[in-house]
């Protein structure tokens, strides 16, 4: 029993230490394969259309001014229907990029702005005209169906 109870931290120990070295070549390989490439994406990052969806940074604004209409989905990084929901934002908003804008907004980062749109329940989208009138909101995780349509619906 005393023999178990010295070998048994030796042994975790021994394991962490070859995870933490096989992690350690995979992030290496990374690391050189991305300088080597680093030339290349620079390149590439300056032809590069804007993003789609809109990260609105903590001191930034919403542009309702902008005459076109608002998509909003107001999330959380730790909110896992938020992570679920986020690809199809992003392709619904890809497929519709210059008919509207398209924010990515992080309640705890802007939470004045959750106020303001009643973001109680994330994820929720909000839908907002171009004119302004008729907000509409959606909670909760939407199907790429669901969220295309709502979107075509604001476009109209």
């Amino acid at each position: 029993m005393r023999v178990f109870r010295l070998l048994m931290p030796l042994a975790t120990v021994a394991i962490l230490s070859l995870a933490t070295a096989c992690g350690s070549k995979d992030k290496n390989r990374e690391v050189a394969a991305s300088s080597a490439d680093s030339t290349e994406v620079a390149a590439e990052s300056v032809d590069e259309a804007p993003a789609a969806v809109i990260e609105l940074a903590k001191g930034q604004s919403l542009d309702l001014t902008s005459g076109k209409p608002v998509v909003i989905d107001f999330n959380a990084t730790w909110c896992g229907p938020c992570k679920m929901f986020a690809p199809t934002f992003e392709e619904v908003a890809a497929e519709n990029a210059g008919k509207a804008l398209f924010y990515s907004v992080d309640v705890d980062v802007h939470p004045e702005l959750a106020a303001e749109y009643n973001a109680t329940s994330i994820p929720l989208v909000v839908y907002i005209p171009a004119d302004g009138a008729n907000v509409t909101s959606k909670a909760g995780l939407q199907t790429k169906e669901e969220f295309a349509a709502s979107v075509s619906e604001l476009l109209k």
